[in-house]
């Protein structure tokens, strides 16, 4: 199976809410793309056998310490699921944030997201601190945005 990934662009927009569906809201996938014209994110998509399979995000900026990275945003499709595509992404991003000049990436997991953040642990990430509640904004189909509250740890993977 042939796997490219790649910089997101407009033209991925409905075949990734198709991938994504439907467990991922179209609306966030909007969102997803407003905030990639905004610079607030670096959007990648996964292409297996030239279909978008999955996606993830990473800050284009680092914290404030200067090194760190947020990795965020990953999502692959049902049927693709299983096949390696998210450590995929993930290393993909590793890779990114190390030529950037940049040593470590941060995210934030739910948990009651077992599967992801067994995933994370298995590819280097540990728990830092406390889980804590996370709230942000989500669009509704045809309604102002709802606020979302998750209770999520904080997990980081240094590069270097």
């Amino acid at each position: 199976m042939d796997v490219l990934i790649r910089a997101a662009v407009d033209s991925d927009s409905a075949p990734l809410m198709l991938a994504l569906s439907p467990e991922v809201d179209p609306h966030v996938i909007t969102n997803r793309f407003t905030e990639l014209h905004a610079g607030l994110r670096l959007l990648l998509v996964l292409e297996a056998d030239g279909a978008i399979a999955g996606t993830i995000s990473m800050s284009t900026n680092a914290d404030k310490d200067g090194v760190t990275r947020r990795l965020f945003a990953l999502d692959v499709g049902r049927e693709y699921l299983r096949r390696g595509f998210a450590t995929q992404l993930i290393e993909e991003v590793e890779s990114r944030v190390l030529s950037d000049d940049h040593s470590a990436l941060r995210l934030e997991v739910s948990v009651d997201n077992h599967v992801a953040a067994s995933l994370y642990k298995k590819l280097g990430y540990l728990p830092v601190g406390t889980p804590e509640k996370l709230q942000w904004s989500q669009p509704v189909d045809g309604l102002p945005s709802v606020t979302v509250t998750q209770t999520s740890q904080r997990m980081v993977k240094r590069l270097d």
